[in-house]
């Protein structure tokens, strides 16, 4: 059971002194108007009434989100490392930007301790970034730990349960946590690398909410065990992490099936050809083998083809055995043997059938 998986670099940044009122906050140019980042979004307050960076009148409060899926960076440059993946609509505050403008310093809403940079042209809602505070460093910007003297609401995930759905690992994932989880949810299967699953049309999940999450690349072949453990991006984003995991049996709730679909004699000198076809409803990984006998009453062994495959669902495998050569398929008995699935359709196993 192998997928791609997200790659996750992170860092801390803090709050150094009072340096956070010099990274918010920046003077207008024109009647002394102050522009502020206020928690999702951007407001323009004093006496003028002029239209600010975002677009809009004086005091009005303007939540920003992101235009596109895009990577939080630690650096105002495409090849930083990776601080975590933000969806798109993911709702932000902007802290800062870089000199030159093409960069924005933002912090993730629900989740004031996830702070980086992202390109300006990704970030909806601000106009005119000029006017925003030029930071050098973003390690040097605010990663708050508490709102109004109050502790930040975590999220806590548990993983309730997990089971096949068409055949595909379904977990079952509870938020117990006061908080909502607006960062990246991942499912380690076995151990196995951490695998992004989705929440609620891309949504955070929320406190108190429960999904059923269908995790990508991961199938259900046969009867076997299973573990489970679910974790945020950036990692330990939990009130507590000791309910994370999961183990139990887990079993296919479709049939599975590999069959011979037909042998063949092919090219100039007839050597045997067997496909192999995947009829169940998700692909199939694993070692299958192929024994060719002399039909019965002998048992006379002609040829073994044991190797690992990757069929997918309603695909075919071709496998030669261009030692047997000039074969008479009306003197061969094929068989095909795995125990990668639990094949519920012996019938097709053989050949002729």
């Amino acid at each position: 059971m192998n997928d791609p998986t997200p790659v996750t670099d992170r860092r801390s940044f803090r709050i150094i002194g009072i340096g956070i009122a010099a990274v918010v906050v920046a003077v207008g140019a024109a009647g002394g108007a102050v522009l502020l980042a206020r928690g999702g979004g951007i407001s323009i307050t004093g006496t003028t009434g002029t239209t600010g960076t975002t677009g809009v009148s004086s005091t009005t409060p303007v939540p920003l989100s992101l235009r596109r899926a895009i990577e939080l960076r630690v650096g105002p440059a495409p090849d930083t490392e990776i601080v975590t993946r933000l969806a798109a609509g993911a709702g932000i505050h902007v802290l800062g930007r870089s000199i030159d403008s093409t960069w924005l310093v933002v912090g993730l809403n629900g989740a004031p301790d996830v702070v980086g940079w992202v390109p300006a042209d990704a970030v909806e809602g601000v106009k005119d970034a000029s006017r925003l505070a030029v930071i050098e460093d973003a390690r040097t910007v605010a990663k708050p730990t508490a709102t109004n003297g109050r502790p930040v609401d975590l999220p806590d995930l548990r993983i309730e349960g997990a089971s096949s759905r068409s055949n595909r690992l379904v977990a079952v994932i509870v938020n117990d946590g006061p908080g909502d989880l607006p960062t990246p949810l991942l499912v380690s299967v076995n151990d196995g690398p951490p695998i992004r699953v989705d929440t609620k049309a891309g949504e955070p999940l929320r406190a108190k909410d429960r999904i059923e999450a269908v995790v990508p690349g991961e199938y259900v072949q046969l009867r076997a065990p299973v573990a489970i453990r679910v974790l945020t991006e950036p990692q330990n984003r939990e009130a507590k992490t000791d309910n994370n995991t999961w183990s139990g049996i887990i079993e296919p709730d479709r049939p599975n099936n590999l069959g011979i679909a037909k042998s063949v004699a092919a090219g100039d000198d007839r050597h045997l050809v067997v496909t192999v076809q995947n009829d169940s409803p998700i692909p199939v990984r694993g070692i299958i083998t192929l024994t060719v006998r002399e039909p019965l009453p002998s048992t006379t062994l002609l040829g073994r083809d044991s190797r690992e495959v990757s069929i997918e669902t309603g695909k075919s495998l071709d496998i030669p055995f261009p030692d047997l050569k000039q074969v008479d398929l009306t003197r061969i008995a094929v068989k095909l043997g795995t125990d990668a699935i639990h094949d519920d359709v012996l019938a097709d196993d053989s050949y002729p059938r």
